[in-house]
């Protein structure tokens, strides 16, 4: 039987995604369920596995391409079987990157060394095909600062500036923010991991109060949709981590974290940032995040300005714990404070609905106490 392999769709928002790597060469036995190819959309990497059994016969989307959800991308089949007409099946919707402007060969190697982007060059040609003299023409028209050198897009990192660019045009963001005491959290720490049996982070306890509040704020776990506000009813919380040396973010999603325990918050956080880390996040662990926390105490700094994702509201940012000076039974002590941060869209809630639940969120910290049960 013949497998068609299709670009899933990864989350309810993404239409196409990138194919970072095939962990498959065509030839090689594929078995149902085993690791074939790695899809890369704004959120993070995500290894795909193969829905049928026999032997990668056909790739037809090679690494780096752009593909649309839905759109065949390779063949599954025993060695002898027939395939389907293959000259149909790319006939399917193009990648968005496979619309390519027509030039010449010099013409692109030059416009690769001088950095001009073929897709801006006017041709002079009545036939539309670009020369190497259109290019340096663009070249000279654009000629700026000398340019140090000029760094490709990687797929992850080409993924998180389209979801950026469109997020610009579609949202309407503002932020709030306020400063937090996290000497009573960081004082518990300890106790919570010897009780829990596995290491316990702040972010583990700030995703643990955060997603019991949402509860009752459910303006930040919602989204925009037209005509119309949508509340999600589950709470499942997008954790943002830092993964790579190009500064992209992947984002796995901790599902119906107001109903987990904090020793269970802690040990699935902690197994999604090493799939992450290891780019070996399952689809499963990328799809339908209603809430994100952007956690950004390990790089010593005071504050940041989180950027929304796509069908959420919000999104709260945490940045380093540092020692400032506090008021304590009249007199001044030296406390470890940080900036908590919630950028919301005002098309769904107002500053006041997300001071709201910020302070809610500022006085669980101030007021940590380990739950009876963890």
């Amino acid at each position: 039987m013949v497998t068609k392999v299709i670009m899933p769709k990864l989350s309810a928002n993404i239409e196409e995604a990138t194919i970072g790597q095939w962990l498959k060469a065509e030839g090689d036995a594929v078995a149902a369920g085993e690791p074939l190819f790695e899809a890369i959309t704004d959120k993070a990497a995500a290894e795909v596995k193969a829905e049928g059994s026999g032997i990668l016969r056909i790739i037809l989307a090679r690494e780096n391409s752009v593909v649309r959800v839905g759109q065949p991308i390779a063949l599954i089949a025993e060695a002898e079987e027939a395939l389907p007409d293959l000259e149909a099946l790319r006939a399917a919707p193009k990648p968005a990157e496979a619309a390519a402007v027509k030039a010449s060969f010099g013409a692109r190697r030059l416009a690769k060394e001088l950095g001009v982007d073929l897709a801006a060059v006017a041709p002079a040609r009545a036939d539309g095909r670009i020369t190497e003299e259109d290019v340096r023409r663009a070249a000279a028209q654009t000629r700026g600062p000398g340019v140090r050198e000029r760094l490709p897009l990687g797929p992850l990192k080409r993924a998180v500036a389209t979801h950026l660019s469109r997020i610009a045009h579609q949202v309407v963001p503002a932020l709030v923010s306020v400063e937090a005491n996290f000497t009573a959290l960081k004082r518990a720490l300890p106790t919570l991991a010897h009780e829990a049996g596995v290491p316990v982070q702040a972010r583990d306890v700030v995703v643990y109060l955060a997603a019991r509040l949402l509860r009752f704020h459910p303006l930040l776990n919602a989204c925009f949709d037209g005509d119309a506000i949508v509340v999600y009813e589950p709470v499942n919380i997008g954790l943002a981590f830092d993964v790579e040396a190009d500064s992209t973010v992947a984002v796995p999603v901790l599902r119906g974290a107001d109903t987990k325990t904090l020793a269970e918050i802690a040990r699935e956080a902690a197994t999604l940032a090493e799939h992450a880390a290891g780019h070996h996040l399952d689809l499963s662990e990328l799809a339908d995040a209603t809430f994100t926390i952007a956690d950004q105490s390990g790089l010593e700094i005071d504050r940041f300005v989180p950027i929304l994702n796509e069908r959420q509201s919000a999104i709260l940012a945490l940045s380093t714990p540092r020692p400032r000076a506090v008021p304590r039974d009249q007199r001044v002590i030296a406390a470890p404070v940080a900036e908590l941060a919630v950028a919301f869209d005002h098309r769904v809630l107002n500053a006041t609905a997300a001071a709201r639940f910020l302070h809610a969120v500022r006085e669980a910290i101030e007021h940590f106490a380990p739950p009876a049960a963890l």
